[in-house]
């Protein structure tokens, strides 16, 4: 549990000294299921002008695989084919900067927060909600647990991380040293900080309480049925046709097992388990809202880089 929000603003990072980076920083967005991972990086990476891996993405491409391969009922017998079919399929994300969905919170100072879309493509094809069904959430722990899909996920990570549309946005002091942004990249996962880049330049542990995350998670599964409902609604309109599929999503209380469950396997899983790094932040946002969880890791980021905190007073 973090402190208290007025004393996290003021904390100052005794593991680095303050300086200007010239090259590329690295954050590390660690944490379990539906703690606000995504959208706290996304926003952060816009905030910087860095780029952005949703990590988690990549082995729900994975899981959703296995799913279309017709493996996914016996997987254990079927790890090498799976491995085998990731290891030949193209993942892109990118991100829609200029997206219109953003947050209901207004912050004090920037007005509305808007946290830009991520389009995630499986050789080519758009399957950004293929990903989040349930079948998928419930199978992805099972296949985020083998040491062999997690080594194929791993070179599909850092290839990524590096070829990531970055630029600086920010310059700070004048003169002859003037302290400026590098390029960067900020991934989110379960092991960003601990395998994937355990030398990164910042990492946070960002957690929430279960019934906080499952109400959260089934608001997004809610939002993606109301997005369905609208495109079928044209459909119909069109095809003066009902091509309507009711869909059904489990309550709060199951999602809540689900991600129990879900932190259960990840914590204890053989391969990479979820662990807070000895250096990273902890940050819980039960009770924190978006802009002050998002604006926080920004300004550790640039006091890691030596420029001014922007919003120690949000």
């Amino acid at each position: 549990m973090l402190r208290s929000a007025a004393r996290f603003w003021r904390q100052t990072p005794q593991l680095y000294k303050r300086q200007a980076f010239t090259r590329d920083f690295t954050i590390a967005i660690d944490g379990p299921a539906a703690s606000g991972k995504s959208s706290t990086a996304r926003a952060v990476a816009q905030e910087l002008g860095f780029g952005y891996i949703d990590s988690g993405s990549i082995y729900r491409c994975a899981t959703l695989l296995a799913l279309r391969n017709n493996i996914a009922s016996d997987i254990d017998k079927h790890w090498p084919e799976l491995i085998d079919l990731i290891g030949k399929t193209g993942v892109e994300i990118k991100i829609q900067p200029n997206s219109n969905r953003s947050l209901s919170v207004v912050a004090a100072k920037t007005g509305r927060l808007v946290v830009p879309s991520v389009q995630i493509l499986l050789d080519g094809e758009d399957v950004s909600n293929d990903i989040r069904t349930p079948e998928v959430n419930r199978l992805v722990a099972k296949v985020a647990s083998d040491g062999g899909v997690r080594s194929a996920v791993l070179n599909i990570q850092r290839s990524l991380a590096a070829n990531a549309d970055t630029k600086a946005t920010e310059t700070q002091g004048n003169g002859k040293d003037p302290h400026v942004i590098p390029g960067g990249v900020v991934m989110d996962g379960r092991d960003v900080g601990t395998t994937v880049f355990p030398n990164a330049e910042l990492k946070i542990y960002l957690d929430a309480s279960a019934m906080a995350r499952a109400i959260r998670r089934w608001d997004e599964m809610n939002s993606q049925l109301k997005n369905k409902q609208t495109e079928e609604a044209a459909r119909k309109q069109e095809n003066k046709a009902d091509t309507s599929v009711p869909v059904e999503y489990p309550s709060v209380e199951d999602i809540a097992r689900e991600l129990e469950q879900r932190d259960y396997a990840d914590i204890n899983r053989q391969h990479s388990p979820l662990r807070i790094a000895p250096d990273a932040v902890v940050i819980d946002n039960t009770n924190l809202t978006f802009e002050q969880q998002v604006y926080s890791i920004t300004d550790l980021a640039r006091e890691r880089m030596g420029l001014q905190r922007k919003y120690d007073d949000i």
